[in-house]
């Protein structure tokens, strides 16, 4: 009687150890189970989010850093358009040295300051300032005085810098036929063809320099009044009035219209 019970105890017990270690081999089992899905699923998440963390700050960077001239320019519709000028900002110095002061604009054409030998506003309009303030120029006759005035003062002119196809344009619409190689005048506006301006003509036989003042001064000297003029004989020196760009005829080319303080003139010609 007494050998029973022990036994039948001893057989539960067997039991719940061995009930209890079954409970813990699985428990354990999945436990490794969820920590391997889990450290998977971090490993994944975070191959997928680094590269974003990463692309965050460039973009934030990118969005605070003002655009230089060159990405605006790759910007949509900010590419150069013809027939479209720019116009030089502020009032340039008064040129002169008596009279009544006659005021100008200066304007550049998008694609020609674009272009591959691209003009700046800036620079054209220091040019045209430099060539119609020169004590040769017009302003030697002391009748009135020069000043560029920006594109919305009040003016008498406005010189203009424009591609050999934009110029022959504004030419026709005044009845002037450029053949896209000259440049032109009409009333208030001085129309200077850059093909020249980059290349003068050939056999000038003087400097780039000297034709662009050249260009300038003729054109404005039909604005101020003046017609053609004829070359006054070889070898001698040609009026800034003579179409210089078709052919010197025998005269030496020069860009002024005041030589030694006094006016030179050719033969007025049609």
């Amino acid at each position: 009687m007494g050998s029973g019970p022990t036994s039948a105890s001893a057989a539960v017990f067997r039991r719940r150890r061995v009930a209890v270690l079954l409970a813990f081999v699985l428990m354990t089992i999945s436990v490794l189970v969820t920590g391997r899905v889990v450290n998977g699923s971090d490993t994944s998440r975070v191959r997928t989010v680094a590269p974003v963390a990463s692309a965050a700050p460039s973009t934030a960077a990118s969005a605070a850093t003002p655009p230089t001239s060159a990405s605006a320019a790759a910007q949509p519709g900010a590419a150069p358009t013809p027939g479209k000028f720019t116009f030089a900002a502020g009032r340039g110095p008064v040129l002169g040295f008596a009279g009544t002061i006659r005021r100008f604009r200066v304007a550049v054409e998008e694609t020609v300051a674009a272009g591959p030998a691209g003009e700046d506003v800036t620079e054209f309009a220091d040019e045209v300032d430099a060539t119609l303030g020169d004590r040769r120029s017009w302003i030697a006759s002391r009748d009135f005085r020069l000043q560029r005035v920006s594109e919305s003062a009040a003016s008498e002119f406005t010189v203009y810098l424009a591609s050999a196809v934009t110029s022959q344009r504004m030419c026709a619409s005044g009845g002037l036929d450029t053949e896209r190689f000259t440049s032109c005048r009409l009333p208030g506006r001085v129309i200077i063809n850059a093909d020249r301006w980059r290349d003068a003509v050939p056999n000038y036989g003087a400097p780039l320099s000297v034709y662009r003042a050249y260009a300038v001064n003729h054109e404005v000297g039909h604005q101020l009044g003046h017609g053609h003029e004829a070359c006054p004989g070889g070898g001698r020196t040609a009026p800034v009035m003579m179409q210089q760009t078709y052919g010197l005829r025998g005269c030496v080319a020069n860009a002024w219209p005041y030589l030694d303080g006094k006016r030179y003139a050719g033969r007025r010609v049609a």
